[in-house]
């Protein structure tokens, strides 16, 4: 940050990190109220994931319309209709009397909350210039342990209080309250934002001109050019890998405590959140270390090292973690392990900022479908193997799908500007004339 350039920029990723709050307290609260859920509705593990998953059905299916739209129109309106769209079915969530009803109600939510993510990278791609790509996006990603973590004490006192159907109706109206903060302070571009000065807009506009001189673009990059690349397609399979044992941990952390090690749902709720506290703290130094790694070792390079030692190191923490004797020594260890698996997003969301600034949206939209794929998956296939081999396993298959995206990775995935192929097609044929 510059106080002399100005610094209205991270005013807005501080707008976005609230919203990344709302959003996963929304998200993740049927964790807390899971245990109460099941005994309720008499619901197996199966039967748990089945619900958890529907979520992420309708988060799939608007992922990359919402970055399109994000790209197309404007950022703050898809994020504005999506978080009242999502706040209507959290409210809407305890009247689903059946388990068919409940999962047509997530998974109306999960289409709400499916538009925002690549809605805020295209806005987030506008404001930072790439040095700080990382940085920005590790912060806002604060919002994701930082929502989790707020939801554990919260819901758990509503649950106690008034029972679980409460945290629903009572977390229904955060939402609607941010949409109301970014309507009176947030812009979709620097230019439109009152407070801005000329010297940090010059700063934001100056690299973006110096990438399209070095690109020296004729034609701007095209669908097309971006899901012809083979880069973009296994970056979100790796992605997908890291998002699979991400969502293992939020939806299913709080009752591996309860039912896999014997804890009351208190003491659950209070080491549930261990994990995302340490996570508050690596999201914003993962992104902050990829922007370092990046200017020193180039984007290839620099923005895949920790996402590769992150995603290695999780797994492996994990493993020991699920073998440790005591619950308390299972939670630090799971606890390291989220916050290296977290080490790795601020890397990762950079990365569609230096594949096309102007289709980030799109980009992110695609990787974030595959990671939601991974939200699908990892509920379901959780609960589905705790209930036929234990806790165990379930983590053992989290941990090595983690190692397995590490791998994808490191030898599939490079990082660079696209080129529209017919700017490439150009530029050989001038040199088969000269």
């Amino acid at each position: 940050m510059n106080s002399k350039i100005g610094n209205v920029r991270w005013f807005i990723i501080a707008q976005f990190l609230l919203c990344y709050t709302v959003l996963y307290m929304d998200r993740s609260n049927m964790s807390i109220a899971g245990p109460s859920m099941m005994k309720e509705f008499n619901w197996a593990g199966t039967e748990f994931g089945l619900v958890s998953t529907s979520f992420f059905i309708g988060y799939a299916c608007t992922m990359i319309l919402g970055g399109w739209l994000a790209d197309k129109y404007g950022g703050g309106r898809v994020v504005i209709f999506g978080s009242l769209w999502w706040s209507l079915f959290v409210f809407l969530t305890p009247f689903g009397t059946s388990l068919g009803s409940m999962v047509v109600i997530r998974m109306m939510m999960g289409m709400g909350e499916g538009v925002a993510l690549p809605a805020i990278s295209s806005i987030i791609a506008k404001w930072v210039p790439k040095q700080e790509a990382g940085l920005a996006q590790g912060i806002c990603l604060v919002g994701v342990p930082l929502g989790i973590a707020l939801t554990m004490p919260i819901a758990l006192w509503l649950i106690q209080n008034w029972g679980w159907h409460m945290v629903f109706w009572t977390f229904a109206f955060i939402a609607p309250f941010w949409v109301l903060i970014w309507l009176k302070f947030g812009k979709d571009k620097p230019e439109n934002h009152p407070m801005i000065g000329q010297a940090e807009l010059e700063y934001i506009k100056a690299e973006q001109n110096d990438s399209k001189n070095i690109t020296n673009h004729a034609v701007d990059v095209t669908s097309k050019d971006i899901f012809s690349t083979p880069s973009v397609w296994t970056g979100a399979i790796s992605f997908f890998c890291t998002n699979y044992l991400f969502y293992l941990f939020m939806t299913w952390l709080p009752t591996y405590f309860v039912r896999g090690r014997g804890l009351q749902l208190s003491q659950s709720a209070l080491y549930t959140m261990m994990p995302y506290m340490v996570a508050i703290i690596t999201y914003p130094i993962g992104g902050y270390l990829a922007d370092k790694a990046a200017v020193k070792f180039g984007h290839n390079v620099g923005r895949k090292i920790f996402p590769i030692i992150g995603m290695i190191a999780a797994g492996i923490l994990l493993i020991l973690g699920s073998q440790a004797a005591s619950a308390f020594n299972a939670v630090m260890l799971i606890s390291a392990s989220n916050g290296l698996l977290c080490l790795t997003m601020g890397g990762y969301y950079s990365m569609p900022i230096v594949f096309s600034r102007k289709n980030a949206g799109k980009i992110t939209g695609l990787w974030a479908t595959f990671a939601t794929v991974g939200g699908i998956a990892s509920p379901l296939l959780t609960g589905i193997v705790v209930d036929s081999y234990g806790y165990h396993v379930a983590l053992y298959l989290g941990a090595g799908i983690s190692i397995l995206g590490s791998l994808i990775l490191l030898l599939t995935v490079r990082i660079k500007e696209i080129v529209p192929k017919v700017n490439l097609i150009k530029a050989a044929g001038s040199q088969e004339i000269n």
